[in-house]
Parts: C-alpha cells; sequence; structure tokens
C-alpha cells in the first residue's frame, strides 16, 4: 500500500499485510476495542498535539519531491517533530500511565523518530516517509488495544480500506464491492465522530478544510457507489482514484503550521 499521505511511495507487502489488517478491525464503530475509554482533556491534548507536528512531517516527506522548496518544508517540519519529541512524550506517557502496551509502543515510536530524523538528513525521501508511517501505526494498534476511543485513530482505520479502493490499477467489481463496503461503513463511523474545533487545535480556516473536506469525501463515496452499478472500468477507476485527495485534505487539516502552538484543553 502507497504511504497515507503521498501517492508516489511504496510500501514492502508486510506492511500492507498489517494495513489488511486494520481494515479488517470490527468495522461499524470499529474503535476502540474493548468498552471505551474516554479520555481526559489532558490526555487527549497530549495526542492531539504531538500528532499537530507528526502529521505535517509525514505529509510533507511523502511530498518533498515534488516541489522546488518541499525538501526545505520536509526538513523543517521533521525538525520540529525531533526537536518536541521529549517534552511530547512525557505528555504521552501521562496520558496513559501504567500501560505496558502503551509504553512498549512509545519506545517504539521514539525510534522510528530517530530512524526518519537520520533518513531526512540524508534526503531519503521515500524511505523516512514510510518509517514515519510507522508511528502512526505503532500508536493506533496500543489505543486499539487498550480500547481508547481517539478521533484520528477512525481516520486511521478508514484510510486502508480507502486505499485498497484508489489505488486499484484493474476492476475486479466483487473484489470492489466488497472493500466499498468496508470503506463506506468505517466511513459512516468517522462520521459520527465529534471533533471539538478547541479540543483539536483546529484553527478557522483548518475547520473549515476539515469541514468541507469531510463532505467531499462523502461524495465521493456516492460517485464511487454510482460507479460500482455500471459504470465503464476506466471510469469506476477514476472515481476510486477520487477518495484519496479529500481524505488527505481532511487529515492535514490537524497539522500545525510552523510556529502554530494553539492553547489545547488540560
Amino acid at each position: 500500500m502507497p504511504s497515507f499521505l503521498s501517492t508516489t511511495v511504496a510500501v514492502p507487502s508486510a506492511r500492507r499485510q498489517l494495513l489488511a489488517a486494520l481494515v479488517l478491525l470490527p468495522l461499524v464503530h470499529a474503535l476502540p476495542a474493548t468498552a471505551a475509554t474516554v479520555l481526559k482533556d489532558k490526555a487527549r491534548s497530549a495526542m492531539v498535539a504531538f500528532d499537530a507536528v507528526y502529521i505535517p512531517a509525514l505529509f510533507l516527506t511523502g511530498s518533498a519531491g515534488k516541489s522546488a522548496d518541499g525538501p526545505a518544508k520536509a526538513e523543517a517540519a521533521m525538525t520540529r517533530l525531533l526537536t518536541d519529541w521529549a517534552s511530547r512524550r512525557a505528555g504521552l506517557v501521562a496520558a496513559v500511565p501504567g500501560a505496558k502496551v502503551w509504553t512498549d509502543a512509545l519506545g517504539k515510536v521514539g525510534r522510528h523518530l530517530t530512524e526518519a530524523g537520520q533518513q531526512v538528513a540524508s534526503r531519503r525521501w521515500e524511505e523516512s516517509h514510510a518509517t514515519l508511517e510507522h508511528v502512526r501505526e505503532a500508536m493506533f494498534e496500543a489505543r486499539h488495544a487498550l480500547g481508547v476511543d481517539y478521533a484520528l485513530d477512525h481516520y486511521t482505520a478508514y484510510h486502508g480500506a480507502m486505499e485498497a479502493l484508489a489505488n486499484a490499477t484493474t476492476v475486479q467489481r466483487p473484489a470492489m464491492e466488497a472493500d466499498y463496503a468496508k470503506a463506506r461503513a468505517l466511513w459512516r463511523g468517522l462520521e459520527q465522530v465529534t471533533i471539538d474545533p478547541a479540543a483539536y487545535g483546529l484553527s478557522a480556516p483548518r475547520q473549515a478544510q476539515l469541514v468541507k473536506a469531510l463532505a467531499d469525501e462523502t461524495e465521493a463515496l456516492s460517485r464511487l457507489s454510482s460507479a460500482l452499478r455500471g459504470a465503464s472500468d476506466a471510469d469506476l477507476l477514476k472515481a476510486a482514484a477520487a477518495l484519496k485527495p479529500p481524505f488527505v485534505r481532511a487529515y492535514v487539516a490537524f497539522g500545525w503550521a510552523p510556529g502554530e502552538s494553539p492553547v489545547l484543553p488540560g
């Protein structure tokens, strides 16, 4: 599967298997796995603050080779992520105290960040982007195992099913119909997630971007549903590929721009 936020990065088969497994998690209101643990403000804010600097690094390493200023932006985002990690990690440890699966996941995150930093320093963009993907995977799996309900994990769960469709190069209608059913069920669950702009540090422009992108993704799913009922193979693949851009816009809305640091609850 290609990267979360890039259409150009190839991913080894082991990661395809991992993210395919994530798609096979229970589909409707799939997160968390056990009775939901509702995060207190301070715990949620620690996760939001980490993702706010992680998401730009993930996105920009995936797009670094596409523009003249792309490498410099990716390097700056990675520097911010690494510089902030010690303080972000302390907040994340405190967010789920005493849970070994969580502290083990954070250990993995630290190692992935170190490796990604070395890859960025060598301008190995595809490798750094793929390494950063492991960060969200480790945290997603740990929260899922602990029954922690965190809004952005719904985006991660949907992502795998969405990309199975968006990255298709040939048409196998029964398989695509099954993938669509998975994606649509996960999307319905995501649509039920309430995002408080203050709790997630959303500026007015980024909140507007999120709202528009969510609506666009819902419309793209509707168009794909119609295409599955009789469009040509070429039009079906086009409708499937159209799922990715609005989803990316929705996800990156949670990232903070350089110098941005909203005050979060708790």
